[in-house]
């Protein structure tokens, strides 16, 4: 939880920092020294249905991405902001962070009532729209030199039109004016865009809004450890995971590239499953491959030397801050969209799949370790991302709206987030 590092390191400067979500994560957040308060469920973004496996890869994303967009977005929207509205209605904050999928604090700013500074939190790439990139959820690179005004239109008002509708109607009856822009740029809104990442693993876009700020990742409290000597010097390697999200079916990722790479004597297999119990793998697991539920990135990445995913934002941070390549299959929610951040970077290969074959993936992970462009490019990216301070950059951003809240300033130092 990104924005559970912020808090804490916000409580060690002196705020006090009340969080709002969801209740399985009271006693975390008690232990960081903030105060939780509990969303209703009804405010919780649900896991949509999995996609029927038969459909093609791009209808499949394309059915899966609408389903999740309102599951995540729009649906729990009225009960986030009521809990808000009814917490700032009784105490007084100094300001409002909310990550980029809690749209309940889209009423404040398209709403009437007074309202503290509200800075949105990108834990995700950055949803923007720009005439230098395709539009967000298509996963394809921009090209230089091209405009993609028509194509965002198109998507905007044409395929995706309902989705805004409905967005507006609920915002209208919440009593808030209709958004001015569309669902993906929401966080323009907000009086700053604090994005989780650096310059060089976003698009370049010619407009980008003057409120985003790059802070650097949020991804750890400590730096990372210097690279270890392998066990054995003729032994690459290769971590995979499905994260902690997108982790039900084994067969998208973990079980092909077990399979892909069983053969593989100078590789080294570990793999997380993300998930605690029985991992029901059995028999599949070949005999340089290691599985287990969870390893501490501390101790493990130091040693790798490329990591398979399926796009999870931290992960793919973590990696570069060690200096990994990444092959990357990104299927559900923003996933494609970091994958193809990942291949624009150079910084690894995005095999354009949710449900990559065994011999893709062993095909990728011939050719990120054969190829050191992708090594190198990892590693700069790595080493650019330790001179951001993200902790301090989003100090300095709360202290440079400090006092512009609409309702006078209340002088108790406390964040609601």
């Amino acid at each position: 939880m990104p924005l559970l590092m912020v808090g804490r390191d916000l409580r060690g400067r002196g705020h006090d920092v009340t969080m709002l979500t969801g209740g399985e994560h009271r006693e975390a957040i008690r232990e960081a020294g903030l105060q939780p308060l509990a969303l209703p469920a009804s405010a919780k973004p649900l896991r949509p249905p999995v996609a029927d496996r038969a459909i093609p890869e791009l209808m499949s994303r394309w059915l899966s991405g609408r389903a999740e967009i309102t599951s995540v977005f729009i649906d729990p929207l009225a009960a986030q902001y009521h809990a808000l509205r009814d917490l700032l209605r009784t105490e007084t904050f100094d300001a409002v962070l909310s990550d980029i999928a809690f749209t309940g604090v889209l009423p404040l700013l398209l709403g009437d009532e007074p309202r503290p500074p509200v800075l949105t939190c990108g834990v995700g790439p950055l949803t923007i729209s720009s005439v230098s990139t395709p539009p967000f959820g298509v996963a394809w690179r921009p090209k230089p030199g091209r405009e993609y005004r028509a194509m965002t239109w198109l998507v905007h008002h044409g395929l995706m039109a309902a989705i805004q509708r409905r967005l507006d109607r609920t915002l209208t009856r919440l009593g808030a004016r209709r958004c001015p822009v569309f669902l993906t740029d929401w966080p323009a809104l907000a009086d700053r865009l604090l994005q989780f990442t650096i310059p060089a693993l976003e698009y370049p876009r010619r407009d980008l809004p003057a409120n985003v700020s790059f802070t650097g990742p949020v991804v750890t409290d400590t730096p990372p450890q210097p690279r270890r000597a392998r066990a054995s010097a003729a032994r690459a390697v290769v971590y995979v995971t499905q994260g902690t999200w997108d982790n039900q079916n084994f067969d998208d990722l973990l079980l092909p590239t077990l399979q892909g790479l069983a053969d593989r004597d100078n590789l080294r297999v570990v793999a997380t499953t993300g998930r605690t119990g029985d991992h029901e793998l059995g028999q599949r697991i070949p005999g340089n491959a290691y599985v287990t539920d969870f390893l501490p990135y501390s101790e493990l990445l130091p040693t790798v030397d490329v990591m398979i995913t399926n796009g999870g934002y931290g992960g793919v941070h973590h990696a570069l801050l060690h200096g990994i390549p990444l092959v990357v299959a990104g299927g559900t929610a923003d996933k494609p969209e970091i994958a193809a951040r990942v291949a624009h970077a150079g910084v690894g290969v995005d095999l354009g799949a949710a449900r990559p074959t065994a011999a893709a993936v062993a095909d990728a992970v011939q050719h990120v370790l054969t190829t050191p462009r992708y090594r190198e490019a990892a590693r700069r990216l790595g080493r650019e991302m330790l001179q951001h301070n993200a902790f301090d950059n989003i100090s300095a951003a709360l202290d440079d709206l400090e006092g512009s809240a609409s309702p006078p300033k209340s002088g108790s130092g406390r964040v609601r987030r």
